[in-house]
């Protein structure tokens, strides 16, 4: 008897967002030198898929579990960097002078660039620190509560992919680099988080990913969901929040209209995203 493979919610998001991509992908390859290497990435991660999917079925065991909740997030460190790479297909520029517009319109007092000069080292270092514990947060809260409250992580992911393969969508379509170039002229070197953060950027960052902040838009999710799997703790999470969504216009990664737009988007792919997940599951 042949074997009904199964797929979860956040796999058909997976499958859809790589689907189309690679019809994108297909549809621009004129415009793109390696497009024939993303094709095939985007077809090796269309097997790994299924693959995952069958494999779990076939044996039952911890590690096939666990590969086949937590891939989702594992991808994004190839869907967040190549959105970047295929940001100029559909426009041949950034729109930063548009947003800087509305950003010196709404905040003259550009805080993206005065407010880290008038800070010390060492505290520059300390919203570095909560800029990179934004990955943390994506991953340990969930991952501790995975084993009692499996439902709601399997939630979670879905949810947050889902915003995020939105987010990547909108980089592709509407580019924005953000404050970034400025870093070198009011950050200091730093001893930990700065150049951490540094390296981090240099290996992963392709640009255009500033508007809406996907630090903001992540964060947003993965702290509504922190406070469900552990609400004792709610008021250390939501400081932890606020802290991020500083950093992000502190270090000099983001516009303040980026955050506030991140966290609006957020905020809407959270609602949306849930309502859809209990619509499908």
């Amino acid at each position: 008897m042949a074997l009904k493979l199964k797929l979860r919610p956040t796999d058909w998001a997976v499958i859809l967002y790589n689907l189309s991509i690679t019809v994108f992908i297909f549809t621009a390859r004129n415009k793109l030198d390696n497009w024939d290497y993303l094709m095939a990435s985007h077809l090796i991660i269309m097997l790994l898929v299924w693959f995952i999917a069958w494999n779990k079925n076939i044996v039952e065991t911890r590690l096939n579990r666990w590969v086949s909740l937590w891939y989702p997030i594992i991808l994004i460190l190839w869907f967040y960097p190549e959105s970047g790479l295929l940001r100029h297909i559909v426009f041949p520029r950034d729109f930063d002078p548009e947003l800087l517009l509305v950003e010196t319109e709404l905040f003259p007092q550009r805080y993206y660039f005065t407010v880290p000069l008038s800070l010390s080292a060492f505290t520059l270092e300390f919203f570095h620190a909560a800029y990179f514990s934004y990955y943390l947060l994506l991953w340990v809260p969930a991952m501790i509560a995975h084993h009692r409250q499996r439902p709601l992580v399997r939630e979670y992911i879905f949810v947050l992919m889902t915003a995020m393969f939105v987010l990547f969508w909108i980089t592709i379509v509407f580019p924005s680099s953000g404050p970034i170039p400025l870093r070198e002229h009011v950050i200091p070197e730093g001893i930990i988080f700065i150049p951490l953060m540094n390296l981090i950027y240099s290996i992963g960052e392709t640009g255009g990913a500033a508007f809406p902040s996907t630090h903001a838009a992540a964060a947003i999710v993965a702290t509504v969901y922190s406070c469900k799997m552990f609400p004792k703790a709610s008021r250390f999470i939501i400081l932890w929040l606020f802290l991020i969504l500083i950093s992000t216009v502190v270090c000099t990664f983001h516009y303040t209209i980026d955050t506030i737009a991140g966290m609006f988007s957020g905020t809407l792919c959270l609602l949306a995203g849930k309502k859809l997940y209990e619509k499908i599951s």
